[in-house]
């Protein structure tokens, strides 16, 4: 309950009071700027303070002295959040020096509260502090137009406005840790929710890890039996290689959910490359698919996820040779060029590979190519057949 009240509240309190306004004012009455705050804060003082204190001069000949002291003292708070003590430091001798009663101690007021709102309670206390001081030392020593009953005058208003200040600082600090609280809160959701979905993930691999290993584990018991009761030698060799396919495939497997684990050390054994390219062909020749490989340019390094996603790719697209296409004659070209590598698998089948229900091989295909910032085609080749194309860089850092 204590979290969903902060969140609330982080969400309500937005910045400062604005949100609470009707959407219907224009934006910069809804959040208005520091700026457009101050110039509003003038034009009122502006308004309170310098037409009265100009009709109280104009009962004496001190009228230009009274006005000059009443605009510094207002035009000063221009700069109140930049330069508070300054402003302070003018706002007070313009209160003491100004020889007609007026709203002088107006901007006085803002000026203690802009320091108790933005400064901590014993800066605030202490410029209060200093200015009922500087109005006491004044009146001692004879100070024109500044009585006792105006430094005890000048005391309480030091007192309320610092003391607003200082709750309205208190206030704010306290917003913004109800804010920050929520902001901490939302994150953390969205962690636990990222942790649950990647747990759930690791739960159904592992669910379709232990039906597929099943049922691969029978179908290599089953062609080893195989191949000790035929008596014909192409019958063994065939259901040798099913075994070690089988064997493969359960390696691979069991690599991969290594690898999904949390906390899973990652497994050391070296991840199947171009370099493994001539076996992935056999295997697939001893489908009896006819395939011929190509390779243009000359071959270079490449890094080892870009390696292992155009063995991936290569793979996959050869899986759906076998799938779509029989014993359609394929082609794969590896083009080295100088700035990607390019792949080619094209096949002469009747029928081109689609999608089953569920399916992700050209999709899989797609996501790793883009995931080095490279690009892959797959769709029917003019006449018959169907291509697949892809264009890895070189120096493609995995997005």
């Amino acid at each position: 309950m204590a979290h969903q009240d902060a969140r609330d509240l982080g969400r309500d309190l937005g910045r400062g009071y604005a949100p609470r306004v009707s959407p219907a004012l224009p934006s910069w009455l809804r959040s208005p700027s520091a700026r457009a705050v101050d110039v509003l804060v003038v034009l009122v003082v502006f308004v309170l303070v310098v037409p009265a204190t100009m009709v109280e001069a104009a009962k004496t000949d001190e009228l230009l002295e009274a006005t000059l002291l009443a605009l510094a003292s207002v035009l000063v708070l221009l700069v109140r959040r930049q330069q508070p003590f300054v402003t302070l430091a003018v706002v007070t001798a313009a209160n003491m020096l100004v020889p007609v009663d007026g709203p002088v101690s107006i901007p006085l007021m803002v000026a203690l509260y802009t320091i108790g709102s933005r400064h901590s309670g014993e800066t605030a206390i202490a410029a209060a502090g200093a200015v009922v001081a500087v109005g006491f030392v004044y009146r001692l020593v004879g100070g024109t137009e500044f009585s006792s009953a105006d430094v005890v005058g000048l005391a309480l208003l030091c007192a309320v406005a610092t003391g607003i200040g200082l709750y309205r600082g208190n206030r704010r600090a306290s917003l913004d840790r109800l804010r920050e609280r929520a902001e901490l809160l939302d994150r953390e959701r969205e962690l636990l929710a990222q942790r649950a979905v990647a747990e759930e993930r690791v739960r159904i691999a592992q669910e379709l890890h232990d039906v597929v290993a099943h049922n691969v584990s029978l179908i290599v018991v089953q062609a080893q039996a195989l191949g000790a009761t035929a008596g014909d030698g192409r019958v063994r060799a065939a259901t040798d290689d099913i075994a070690d396919l089988g064997r493969a495939t359960m390696t691979e497997m069991h690599r991969t959910l290594k690898l999904l684990r949390a906390g899973a050390e990652p497994d050391l054994a070296p991840q199947p490359g171009l370099g493994e390219l001539d076996e992935l062909i056999e295997r697939a020749r001893s489908a009896g698919v006819g395939i011929d490989l190509t390779i243009e340019g000359e071959p270079r390094s490449l890094s080892q996820s870009v390696d292992l996603s155009a063995y991936r790719i290569v793979q996959e697209a050869l899986t759906n040779v076998v799938k779509h296409a029989g014993r359609a004659h394929t082609t794969v070209t590896l083009g080295y060029r100088p700035d990607a590598l390019e792949l080619t698998i094209a096949d002469t089948g009747d029928t081109p590979p689609r999608e089953a229900a569920g399916g992700h091989g050209l999709i899989g295909m797609r996501e790793r190519a883009a995931l080095f910032g490279g690009t892959l085609s797959a769709g029917p080749r003019d006449g018959h057949g169907f291509e697949v194309r892809a264009s890895l860089p070189y120096d493609g850092a995995p997005a």
